[in-house]
């Protein structure tokens, strides 16, 4: 049972998008506590992520004088100094070292403290997939299973509705094996709209999409040009199989649309016609979240 305090603390009423110290430390706490004894434990976690970051960056943040420094430690010290964007580095970082040991908890934990202060981000699930791959046995290759990690990802949450009954719902329903694809590229197209990155994120939402309709096909064995078939073509045999009303066949073709006005999979040229904006970019993630949503649970994915 969480304490007194937290049970009667009103929710926030506005989400806000920096990371105060209060949860900086919170976040290092369950960091903490998530760690093996391996390697070091929580010390082997902040060096293998401190090398990271000093790779990434040139260099670590650290207080312009002695007195205001929050810590010894240079990582933990870059954590409290550095801008939100950076702290949400750090924090993605901290799930892939060896040592984390804390799996789809530590996303909970961090998820929870983000929720409690009303911080308008959140992490995507800790996804392990079992892989069929061929893999050297003293030099020779063998067929085998390997476990491939999607690690999680800090989304924005713009929208506390639309996110909770439609971007939550997507992202967990693609963590289906057989979505592993489609996963892939719609986390992708988060990281793009969080680094401003708009026209990249339509084309990876555009390809989510594809891949989904393709998934789909493929467990309904309805035949398709795996390299030529786009996203028209691929509604119309999801139409012409019975998958949905042949009404709803120009709306999930829009994704492909847009995709080719606003992104850049072919190449925008030197003067595009249109200048794609936040709005655009956070719409066309929520309508294709919203279209996977509807066709995986027509197709028996849900």
């Amino acid at each position: 049972m969480g304490l007194f305090t937290k049970r009667n603390a009103p929710p926030p009423t506005q989400l806000r998008y920096d990371l105060p110290d209060q949860v900086r430390t919170r976040i290092l706490a369950a960091f903490q506590d998530l760690c093996g004894e391996q390697q070091g434990g929580f010390d082997g976690l902040l060096r293998e992520v401190g090398d990271r970051l000093f790779k990434e960056y040139g260099g670590l943040r650290a207080s312009s004088y002695e007195a205001a420094r929050r810590s010894n430690n240079p990582v933990i010290e870059h954590f409290y100094c550095c801008r939100p964007e950076e702290a949400l580095d750090f924090i993605e970082a901290c799930f892939q070292p060896f040592v984390y040991r804390g799996g789809q908890r530590g996303v909970d934990e961090i998820n929870a403290i983000f929720r409690e202060h009303g911080i308008g981000f959140e992490l995507t699930a800790y996804v392990q997939h079992e892989v069929k791959k061929e893999t050297s046995f003293f030099g020779r290759l063998r067929p085998g299973i390997v476990i491939e990690t999607e690690y999680p990802r800090v989304i924005p949450r713009a929208d506390h509705l639309v996110h909770t009954e439609v971007v939550e719902p997507t992202l967990k329903l693609l963590t289906n094996s057989k979505l592993r694809v489609a996963n892939t590229e719609m986390l992708k197209a988060h990281a793009a709209l969080r680094l401003g990155e708009f026209e990249d994120a339509i084309t990876l939402c555009g390809s989510a999409f594809e891949s989904v309709l393709k998934t789909i096909c493929d467990l309904k064995k309805w035949p398709y040009d795996a390299n030529r078939d786009t996203c028209a073509k691929l509604v119309g045999i999801c139409r012409d199989n019975g998958l949905f009303p042949a009404f709803y066949a120009p709306i999930f073709e829009s994704v492909g649309t847009i995709r080719n006005k606003l992104g850049d999979v072919h190449g925008r040229g030197p003067t595009p016609q249109h200048s794609v904006t936040q709005e655009q970019a956070e719409h066309m993630l929520r309508a294709t979240a919203a279209h996977v949503l509807l066709l995986a649970k027509l197709a028996g994915l849900g």
